[in-house]
This record gives C-alpha cells, sequence and structure tokens, in this order.
C-alpha cells in the first residue's frame, strides 16, 4: 500500500501524525470475545475503553445472530466516558470456531 506522504516534499517542521503507525504502537491489543456469551455487548465496550480491538466471535450456526449483533453495533452508538462512537468493521474472517469479526473504534481517548 502507498501512502500520500511518499510524494511529499519533507518539512522539518512538520509533525508526525501518522494515524496506522500510532495505532500500531499505542493500541493495547486485541481482546476476543464470544457472541454466545449473554454479556459480550459489556465486554466489547469495556474492551474499547481499555483502548483494545475486539475480534467477536460466533459459531457457524449463528450466523443470523452475528449479523443482527454487528446491525446493532453499526446503528446504536457506545458511550465511551463522554464520548458517543461507532465501532468500525475491520473486516469478517473465518475462524477455527466459527466466523470472526473484527471491530476497532477510530477515536482515540487521551
Amino acid at each position: 500500500m502507498l501512502r500520500c506522504a511518499n510524494y511529499e516534499s519533507k518539512n522539518l517542521f512538520k509533525t508526525f501524525s501518522d494515524k496506522g503507525i500510532l495505532l500500531d504502537v499505542l493500541q493495547v491489543g486485541n481482546l476476543t470475545v464470544w457472541q454466545d456469551e449473554p454479556d459480550w455487548q459489556e465486554q466489547v465496550e469495556e474492551a474499547f475503553k481499555q483502548g483494545a480491538s475486539v475480534s467477536l466471535i460466533a459459531p457457524p450456526d449463528a450466523r443470523v445472530d452475528l449479523k443482527s449483533a454487528m446491525l446493532s453495533l453499526a446503528v446504536e452508538p457506545m458511550e465511551l466516558r463522554f464520548l458517543q462512537v461507532y465501532p468500525v468493521v475491520e473486516g469478517v474472517q473465518r475462524h477455527h470456531r466459527g466466523f470472526a469479526v473484527q471491530l476497532r473504534v477510530k477515536e482515540a481517548m487521551q
């Protein structure tokens, strides 16, 4: 992947702020949450409060439940302290125990 920064001229007075690299350095990690647990929404919210990304995993026979979970995350905002945020789906992939949805919050708490 080419970044726009490759085509910019060098400026010694400009501060470095490539968000992708900063997230890799600052992000806590990736937490796994099983969608068939009754408190999965609270676990996802708590992971986002800690600054982690989330892998929401559902069994193969629960695709409809996973779909409704993704829709509810996309429609209903989560409260992280004083912000109301919507998780971003980074990807969906097969997992050895079903399907995994990678979720992340773009907003950063300071």
